[in-house]
């Protein structure tokens, strides 16, 4: 349905409150959707505003942090003047007690270079940081004073943004979780959420550590552990009884010390942050997390010890492997991202704000957005945004360095050191001269049928054409360069990807994504490690989202695998149909692999499937096909390619598939863990072309008898 907004805003923290209501006061109609504010990395703040106390890096990360800092003066006091309510602003200064005096120590400045938007900072040496502040660890040499830095309550700053945008006329929907992305030709089409499907002209993710759910980009959730003691109050202290000291002066100003921090609120309260944890999605505070946070505060203010334990929580941050916001254009032209702020998100919500606002309604693009360009986590190399044709024969080339962790990195384009991977030749220890003189004569990536008088169609799945009928894997494989080899000697055109081990950085598969030129293969991602058909779903969601984001605009291609046995890796195949009903729905090319069984591979093909990918034995068992006889009844009876996946272990099993009239294999343990991979996959991809000709061309009846090779007429005979 229509949301009746210009703008559709995924995620109502922060970041998406205040982009909405900044988009409001520009005249847009605003819809925010937000599943529960309470998980959100709100909770995970403690609302310092301290871009130079933090030390923010250099370039332009700092100048975003310093311009969202001259900001909030004024954004605060129009939300508080507009809501009525305190957000808890207190440019209150941040001292950041050093255990070593720094060299630099007596420079007011620290050397900084002159900018408007520089925040001042001093030196306080060890007398005049215990006179400013007593109470703190007798230890400490000094302190830097960053006096234009100060903090904001987090839990106040949402409720205040919360009002704002209502009185706005923001159309906040709580309680609805927003499960994938439909597009069609670089536009984000609608959102389908937990209550149907919503459709705006432009849409928003700001949905901090979820949103990988949503997009593969490389963010993961980082915990972080917090509490709050009683203190005294900054604007009435307790009275001490006559001719007593009080023994807790108040805290007043925010420490920025190491590994902890102590934010003082004017009533009393103070918060103690933070762990930094990465535990994906696991929540409660722990025993060893407060802990921790205990002992560090304690060291650094040790009044602390004797302030009754308020409240405990935890919450996630969403964290980029660079640690920096992810903001500006997506992949699609109508989708703007707004995420991965890490620990600044308090910081950053004023200019994060303006500048999408900004990039939204004028198109236009500063400097700062484009630093923060998600494309900065693919390979710097070049890139098209068209996906390979069939009219595309030259074999993969990949790059040998710069594999992503999690589709991201940060290495410096060198073209240098990013060698193509190119077919073996004698020079190469590891493959024999026969295997390089086969190569030399087979120069033509594809032989056409008709250079040996047989007729044949090119592959085609869903539309698209394809010359190899052999498909391979990217797992098991002993390291990325073997893979690649392995792929470029095989001269296979579909590579297929596990999405589920991309997106979780499972061993071996850090970087997968990144590890193939996508522009020279196409992208089959797979559902492996779904155990059940709501799994499988999600996940091909996400593969889908995956291809797109590595230039592949309309690959709607998911191998559908659906295994809850843990043991011998047989598909469900109630589970594997369910499954696919749904994704032929949603416009999904589906290629379910399933077993060797005839009536599901019908009723398959009627649910609008791709392909049929029938098992020739259990996946990696190199036992072969032990399913001929079914397998046979298959490609006599269905009108879709079927593809023969999993089990073969030799060429000669390969071509066995193909002489019986299967269209093509899927082959990934059998090359990856032979002794040399790339030859193997050299090997498969012969085997795959021999077996098509050799069915194509017909072989001899079989006879139970002996029929001599030689004429019969003509003979010479003696007298």
């Amino acid at each position: 349905m229509k949301t009746g907004s210009d703008i559709l805003i995924i995620g109502g923290g922060i970041i998406g409150l205040a982009i909405a209501i900044e988009l409001r006061q520009r005249g847009s109609s605003v819809t925010v959707l937000t599943r529960d504010t309470r998980e959100a990395a709100t909770q995970a703040a403690a609302g310092m505003l301290a871009p130079q106390a933090e030390t923010l890096p250099d370039g332009p990360f700092r100048e975003l942090g310093l311009k969202s800092l001259s900001l909030y003066p004024n954004w605060i006091q129009t939300l508080e003047k507009t809501s009525g309510l305190s957000a808890g602003y207190w440019p209150c200064g941040i001292l950041a007690p050093q255990y070593n005096a720094p060299a630099d120590a007596s420079s007011p400045t620290n050397g900084t270079r002159p900018s408007p938007l520089s925040a001042t900072r001093q030196w306080l040496d060890a007398q005049t940081l215990h006179q400013v502040q007593s109470g703190l660890d007798p230890n400490l040499p000094g302190a830097w004073w960053f006096p234009e830095e100060g903090q904001v309550d987090p839990r106040r700053l949402a409720t205040v943004l919360q009002t704002v945008a209502t009185k706005l006329g923001v159309d906040i929907q709580e309680g609805i979780t927003v499960e994938s992305f439909q597009q069609s030709h670089g536009r984000i089409t609608a959102v389908q959420t937990s209550h149907g499907n919503q459709q705006a002209e432009h849409y928003v993710l700001a949905t901090g550590a979820w949103s990988s759910a949503l997009l593969p980009i490389p963010l993961h959730p980082l915990k972080g552990q917090m509490l709050a003691v009683r203190g005294t109050s900054t604007l009435s202290p307790s009275s001490p009884k006559p001719g007593e000291l009080s023994p807790h002066p108040p805290l007043s100003q925010v420490l920025f010390g190491p590994d902890t921090y102590i934010v003082p609120r004017k009533n009393g309260r103070i918060v103690i942050g933070a762990t930094s944890e990465s535990v994906g999605f696991t929540p409660h505070n722990t025993p060893a997390g407060l802990q921790s946070l205990l002992n560090r505060a304690i060291q650094l203010y040790p009044a602390l010890k004797d302030y009754p334990i308020e409240e405990q929580w935890w919450g996630f941050r969403p964290t980029t492997p660079d640690h920096l916001p992810i903001l500006g254009p997506s992949h699609c032209e109508n989708l703007t991202l707004a995420t991965g702020h890490h620990r600044n998100g308090i910081l950053l919500a004023p200019v994060t704000a303006l500048l999408i606002t900004e990039h939204i309604l004028d198109s236009t693009s500063s400097p700062l957005l484009t630093a923060f360009h998600w494309q900065r986590f693919r390979s710097l190399g070049s890139r098209s945004s068209t996906p390979p044709t069939s009219s595309e024969s030259t074999p993969i080339v990949g790059s040998a360095q710069g594999l992503l962790p999690s589709l991201a990195a940060t290495a410096p384009e060198d073209s240098a050191a990013q060698p193509s991977v190119v077919v073996p030749t004698p020079s190469t220890p590891s493959h024999s001269n026969a295997l390089s003189n086969a190569m030399q004569t087979l120069s033509n990536p594809f032989h056409s049928t008709s250079d040996f008088g047989v007729s044949d169609s090119p592959l085609t799945i869903a539309g698209r054409t394809f010359r190899s009928r052999l498909m391979t894997g990217t797992g098991k494989y002993r390291n990325f360069d073997e893979m690649r080899q392995s792929v470029a000697a095989s001269q296979c055109e579909i590579v297929t990807v596990a999405v589920r081990r991309v997106q979780t950085n499972a061993p071996g598969h850090e970087g997968l994504a990144e590890a193939l030129d996508w522009t020279k293969v196409w992208m089959l991602p797979n559902t492996a490690g779904c155990k059940t058909a709501e799994d499988a779903i999600r996940v091909a969601r996400l593969g889908r989202e995956m291809a797109k984001l590595l230039g592949q605009e309309d690959n709607n291609f998911v191998k559908l695998e659906v295994i809850p046995d843990a043991k011998y890796l047989l598909p469900d195949p109630i589970g594997t149909l369910e499954a696919a009903e749904q994704l032929v729905k949603e416009g999904f090319a589906v290629l379910p692999y399933i077993n060797a069984d005839p009536l599901l591979a019908k009723r398959l093909e009627e649910a609008g499937c791709a392909t049929v990918m029938p098992l020739g034995s259990p996946i990696g068992s190199g036992q072969g096909i032990r399913n001929a006889a079914n397998i046979q009844i298959i490609i006599e009876n269905t009108n879709i390619p079927v593809v023969v996946d999993a089990g073969i272990g030799t060429p000669s099993e390969a071509a066995q598939a193909m002489e019986m009239g299967a269209d093509a294999l899927l082959i990934n343990t059998a090359i990856a863990q032979a002794s040399q991979p790339a030859s193997m996959g050299r090997a498969m991809g012969l085997a795959a072309e021999a077996g098509r000709l050799a069915y194509l061309a017909g072989r001899i009846p079989v006879k139970a008898y002996a029929s001599a090779s030689s004429p019969l007429t003509g003979t010479i005979t003696g007298s």
